[in-house]
């Protein structure tokens, strides 16, 4: 399992409805809004990296009023 931090940078204005569609999706098991360089931070599990690239390139990126991710991989879990 990869566990994933990713710093989500949104449009003025649109927090609260990417942090919604954000906490919806089944890989993401923490979501919040941030003050700062980003907007919201979302903890997802996933089973590989290239889940990884599909969840952040193909569901989260799309997702209207997101305006840029950093993901930062997690070094190790404890249980």
């Amino acid at each position: 399992m990869v566990v994933a931090f990713v710093l989500i940078r949104v449009k003025p204005n649109h927090d609260r409805e990417v942090l919604e569609r954000i906490k919806k999706l089944e890989a993401v098991k923490d979501a919040t809004t941030v003050y700062g360089e980003y907007d919201l931070v979302a903890k997802i599990n996933v089973d590989n990296l290239d889940d990884l690239d599909t969840f952040i390139f193909d569901v989260v990126r799309p997702i209207s009023g997101v305006i840029g991710t950093t993901t930062l991989i997690a070094t190790s879990v404890k249980k």
